[in-house]
């Protein structure tokens, strides 16, 4: 009953953690999973390159033209109104934080489910490679590091973000968190009542600002200004505003303006619901409670792939990148996990192995016949399988039969006690005592 509730148990946990650790020599590898703190830049750019450079060998010498001997003249200057306006990119600072990773708690209890189910040795640093390269395996640290004077970190309470600036995790909380309290709805009203003879136009953007006597225009452009010309100051960005004379215009503003978008507080259904000028006022006297000073930091793997924050998050990536090829602080992290979990930890050759069942050794001598014979055997032949074994001990046996079942139970036996290692790939051996 016990082996049939473990089974629900791990089929229930399947999606949390497969234990497919791809065991085969370094150079035949599958390449490692996908990079979770790529950017799309990159990909994209990397695809450019490398068709160019499956076509350079194919390239012809450029044909020459008459009409490249001709002066070319200058090509004239794009709309302001079609250029895309792109704000600069500050450069990504070096902070003062260390890096670590951590294994996910309820992936490292379904792993840990499986292990005992199979009573297998595992290698530590393969189930540490394993996490790593799950997107929603293992847990980031962030610790400020101790001779950083001045530096701070902060942490959102909801979603656990950090940011390195107390303004950044004010807009993250604005933009992230701002739709947990309040429910965004929009509604037609009448359309703006009086005569209006003119209507303001961004010429960047081709947004209608409504007539600048109108008292929606100011929360219209600075809304605007904010959300998409930030870079700019705000006197710099009133000069690319324009008041156009036009009735079609003006007709067009006032139907735009019938879509009012409102908001209703979710905790309260019945409430009015209110602008968006009056819901973040609402919202900020809540922020200051929904974030905390922080000098170190957990932060779930899927939160840490979507920092807002350039700074931590180049920091992060520069580390993940080093534990994908080889997990060191992630395979330190789980170690101490797989004592705390009373599993136990043992080296073969160069390698640690982790298992749930603790390498005893035990003499053949000390044993009956039909167990004495698989030790001698494995001891002699280490590596063996249960196949071999069976095939070298039991020759005119049916693997396939009752028989077979039968005359493997005393290495059953053998592996639950721990007088006999049975390894994630099959074979066996038995367990070495310590050295003296």
């Amino acid at each position: 009953m016990e082996d049939k509730t473990l089974a629900q148990e791990e089929r229930k946990d399947a999606k949390d953690i497969v234990l497919d650790l791809n065991f085969v020599p370094q150079w035949a590898r599958k390449p490692p999973g996908e990079n979770h703190y790529g950017t799309k830049e990159y990909k994209s750019s990397d695809r450019r390159n490398d068709r160019r450079d499956s076509r350079r060998d194919d390239r012809r010498p450029p044909r020459r033209d008459s009409r490249d001997d001709r002066p070319r003249r200058p090509r004239p200057d794009r709309d302001e109104r079609s250029r895309p306006v792109h704000p600069p990119r500050e450069p990504v600072r070096e902070i003062p934080v260390s890096v670590s990773f951590l294994p996910e708690q309820k992936r490292l209890a379904s792993l840990v489910r499986q292990m005992h189910h199979s009573r297998r040795a595992y290698p530590l640093m393969d189930l540490a490679n394993l996490f790593i390269h799950d997107a929603d395996g293992y847990l980031v640290k962030i610790e400020v590091k101790p001779d950083a004077a001045g530096f701070k970190m902060y942490q959102c309470k909801r979603c656990k973000a950090v940011a390195s600036t107390e303004e950044m995790m004010v807009q993250h909380l604005m933009s992230k968190h701002l739709p947990d309290i309040y429910e965004k709805e929009e509604i037609e009203t009448d359309p703006p009542a009086g005569q209006f003879v003119c209507v303001a136009r961004c010429r960047k953007s081709g947004v209608l600002l409504g007539p600048p006597n109108h008292h929606s225009y100011t929360d219209k452009l600075n809304e605007l200004h904010q959300s998409r010309f930030a870079h700019l100051t705000l006197e710099e960005y009133k000069r690319s505003i324009e008041t156009v004379r036009d009735e079609e215009l003006i007709e067009q503003w006032k139907e735009q303006s019938r879509k009012k978008t409102v908001y209703k507080l979710k905790s309260d259904p019945e409430a009015e619901p209110v602008e968006l000028h009056k819901a973040e006022a609402d919202f900020m006297q809540q922020v200051p409670s929904m974030y905390e000073e922080s000098h170190r930091a957990i932060v779930p793997s899927k939160v840490a792939q979507g920092l807002d924050d350039r700074d931590i998050s180049q920091a992060i990536r520069r580390v993940w990148t080093k534990e994908s090829h080889f997990p060191l602080s992630m395979s330190f992290a789980m170690r101490a996990a797989f004592r705390h979990m009373h599993l136990h930890l043992f080296k073969a050759g160069k390698i640690n192995f982790v298992t749930h069942i603790k390498p005893r050794p035990v003499k053949p001598e000390d044993t009956i016949d039909s167990i004495a014979e698989v030790l001698r055997f494995l001891k002699e032949h280490p590596g063996s399988t249960r196949a071999h074994l069976l095939e070298v001990l039991h020759p005119s046996i049916d693997p396939a039969s009752k028989e077979a079942k039968d005359a493997l139970q005393p290495l059953g036996w053998l592996i639950e006690r721990g007088h006999i290692i049975e390894f994630f790939n099959g074979t066996l051996s038995v367990p070495l005592g310590r050295r003296r």
